[in-house]
């Protein structure tokens, strides 16, 4: 029951920060964060090989939310980034987890959400799929780039918004990247390109 809490408590925090983005995309994440949450049937845990940064990132930045996540992170199932379709030396970079969603550790039908973390020095490549798509970064300084366009820089709670099937990438610095990610429309996946 603890843990149920201590993973809700967190969710619930992330979306009062989301209500800050004034979006439509923005409301429904934080109306799924704040939500009612049914928990699905429990799932084997597995921790993709870039998740072993996690421990340091959640020791070096401690700040509300990442003391919010220590407190139930050994609970989250990780996997690696890009549905199989990315080149193995980069997606052992990176890796994501479903908070709430059709494989999540809360059931939803119509709306992903999780937390990716990516490791320093590292290039997410050019990517797109069909599903709308809300960042909100919880630690590390990154770079992100929308249809090509110049790296623009990414503080922590800063918002990165992509549009259905718009390219974009994503390079970290000397500092992993933990952010949340939502999903609303097409979020089955099937579209992910790279």
């Amino acid at each position: 029951m603890a843990d149920h809490d201590n993973l809700t408590n967190f969710l619930n925090t992330l979306g009062k920060n989301v209500k800050n983005h004034k979006s439509e995309i923005a409301n429904s994440i934080a109306k799924a964060l704040l939500g009612s949450l049914t928990v699905q049937s429990k799932h084997a845990l597995t921790v993709a090989p870039v998740c072993s940064s996690l421990n340091d990132l959640l020791q070096i930045k401690p700040n509300n939310l990442i003391n919010l996540l220590a407190n139930c992170i050994h609970h989250l199932r990780w996997r690696e980034a890009g549905f199989g379709k990315m080149p193995k030396e980069i997606s052992h970079q990176i890796c994501v987890t479903e908070l709430i969603g059709p494989a999540g550790f809360f059931k939803h039908s119509d709306i992903r959400i999780g937390l990716l973390l990516q490791r320093p020095e590292t290039i997410y490549p050019m990517h797109q799929h069909a599903a709308e798509e809300l960042y909100f970064i919880l630690s590390g300084n990154a770079y992100w780039a929308v249809d090509h366009e110049t790296l623009k820089p990414k503080p922590p709670k800063s918002f990165v918004h992509h549009n259905s099937n718009q390219s974009h990438c994503i390079t970290t610095g000397e500092e992993p990247l933990l952010a949340l990610w939502g999903w609303t429309g097409d979020i089955d996946g099937s579209s992910y390109s790279i």
